[in-house]
């Protein structure tokens, strides 16, 4: 998909913009209302100057750059809202985080901010805001992660996956097996603690997902005591770059956790797990 597809269509931004349809509504109205005293001509003289001004204004206003700029603004709005929603319903499907009340104050931080850049006395703007914005979408995402991650049904299957190890191991220690039968209970032996070992990795990004969940807010908070300290400073954009620039530190742990959070791995021992069942069973003299 080219860049130009994924611009908005800024005609049809006018043409359904409020004050728009506010200027719709009331010449209609009024050549209506005109057109008791003075006839049918001044309904169709009340249109056509309608037609005539959504024409001029289709012309001119879906180019300037300020009405192009507040589109852009609205529909980065819209698209940060679904995904919001998106996550949050994710994040309860998995029985939730215990980090969604930090998530909750840093989006009232930013919305305190967003009132804050409205002012045109301040040296803040809009779009700054905005990049702190999409930073608590990456903070909802590793909410996502940390939900997946505290979820039983996970802890059941690695206790499924050591049982089935140990039996694994009982039917080789007990012998009398022959070369194909310890070749497939073999290779469910390597998938099963491959997949035990993955699991190991994955408590080790745990820490750091836990780190950086509690981390975060507080540097967040940290930007926005900055911001309202000084709002009218002059190197204000200097001084919060730096700050995001740490903050974004957080982002690479997001996009590195929210991947293989589920027990890579785990399926492709079910895949062996039932050619080592077999074997097993074949070992006893039971059929497959």
């Amino acid at each position: 998909m080219s860049a130009d597809d994924d611009k908005p269509s800024y005609w049809q931004a006018f043409l359904w913009h409020r004050k728009n349809q506010l200027l719709v509504m009331g010449v209609t109205a009024a050549s209506v209302l005109a057109s008791f005293p003075f006839g049918a001509d001044a309904l169709v003289l009340g249109l056509l100057g309608l037609s005539a001004l959504e024409m001029i204004g289709l012309a001119i206003v879906p180019g300037l750059p300020n009405f192009q700029l507040a589109v852009n603004e609205r529909v980065r709005r819209e698209q940060r809202d679904a995904r919001r929603e998106t996550l949050l319903r994710e994040v309860h499907s998995h029985g939730g985080s215990n980090h969604l009340r930090s998530f909750e104050q840093m989006c009232n931080r930013v919305a305190s901010l967003y009132r804050t850049a409205s002012d045109r006395s301040t040296s803040l703007t809009t779009r700054e805001v905005e990049q702190l914005d999409d930073l608590t979408l990456d903070y909802l995402r590793m909410c996502v992660s940390d939900a997946v991650l505290r979820n039983p049904q996970a802890n059941d299957l690695i206790s499924s996956v050591h049982r089935k190890l140990r039996a694994v191991d009982e039917r080789l220690a007990g012998g009398n097996l022959d070369q194909e039968e310890q070749t497939q209970l073999r290779r469910a032996k390597a998938e099963y603690e491959e997949a035990l070992s993955r699991q190991g990795r994955i408590a080790s990004r745990r820490s750091a997902l836990e780190a950086t969940l509690v981390a975060m807010p507080i540097r967040l908070e940290e930007v926005y005591q900055m911001v309202m300290s000084a709002p009218r400073d002059g190197n204000l954009s200097q001084m919060l770059e730096e700050s995001m620039s740490k903050l974004k530190l957080a982002e690479q742990v997001a996009q590195d956790l929210e991947r293989p959070f589920e027990l890579t791995g785990i399926g492709s021992v079910a895949a062996d797990r039932e050619a080592a069942q077999a074997a097993a069973r074949r070992a006893v003299g039971q059929r497959p």
